[in-house]
């Protein structure tokens, strides 16, 4: 059986299960209609997940035979993705998972501040009884799972359900769209997270203290932007000092190892000390 790249870190390690593109599909075939809809979904799953790891080539004609299914609806799928930045082309190679560079750490989050910052102001005002009881049975249950990605899970539910409050759709997309962006090098790095960070936070937004909801938030994210920076720059080094690569990303992934095909070399994934999203 093919596995996937699994999180580690001194304290925690990851107990996902054993994944490949394969597995992803089958999984979540029942939930989609459209061949193009499974398309988009899995993988995008493979990417954030970390089973489609940054740099690993996608070529239509393997995805085809993976999906099994024409050229188009994979040609469609993979275009999508690159208009939400989870993936680049080049003219005559075709599309590879984009990796996020150390220079776009700081503006990625620069934005989540201001974003995160604003729909803050305009939802803790608003906030009714109904909303701080589903709020606390959502970081209740965050707070009772073990498992590190169905944590993670719950965390987002948890901020989605916060930041929906204003009903603002467009302000909720982008902060979503930066979320997801980050996610993937958030568990490359196996950043672990801060409990005491979402507790204070959680606290905060309880009590209606939007300032001191803001500075928890801003600090917790400059911080962590300045470790991911850091290990990205190495890892870009590394990358540099080692052009070849073995097709070990893309057997692990469920697809063919493509002896044209250069990748990005697997390597055990560096450790940050900071707390997480």
């Amino acid at each position: 059986m093919v596995r996937s790249t699994q999180l580690t870190s001194d304290e925690e390690s990851a107990t996902r299960p054993e994944a490949s593109l394969a597995q992803v599909i089958e999984t979540l075939r029942p939930m989609h209609v459209t061949i193009q809809a499974l398309v988009i979904a899995a993988l995008r799953k493979g990417i954030l997940d970390g089973i489609l790891m940054p740099g690993t080539r996608l070529r239509q004609e393997e995805l085809a035979l993976v999906f099994n299914t024409s050229r188009i609806p994979i040609r469609e799928a993979l275009r999508l993705l690159e208009h939400e930045g989870l993936l680049e082309s080049e003219p005559n190679r075709g599309f590879s998972v984009k990796p996020i560079g150390a220079d776009e750490i700081d503006e990625i989050y620069d934005l989540r501040i201001v974003l995160e910052s604003h729909a803050l102001q305009l939802a803790v005002p608003l906030l009714t009884d109904a909303d701080l009881v589903a709020l606390t049975e959502l970081f209740e249950a965050m707070e009772t799972v073990e498992n590190r990605e169905e944590r993670r899970s719950k965390r987002e539910e948890f901020y989605f359900r916060l930041y929906s409050v204003p009903a603002r759709p467009r302000l909720l997309g982008l902060i979503v769209t930066m979320r997801r962006e980050l996610a993937r090098s958030l568990r490359w790095y196996a950043v672990p997270a801060s409990e005491a960070h979402h507790r204070a936070f959680f606290e905060a937004v309880m009590q209606g203290d939007v300032h001191t909801a803001e500075k928890l938030l801003t600090t917790h994210y400059r911080k962590v932007a300045s470790l991911l920076r850091r290990f990205i720059r190495e890892a870009e080094l590394r990358q540099r000092n080692d052009a070849s690569e073995p097709p070990a990303a893309r057997i692990a992934a469920g697809l063919p190892a493509g002896n044209r095909i250069a990748h990005q070399r697997r390597r055990r994934r560096p450790v940050a000390r900071a707390s997480e999203n």
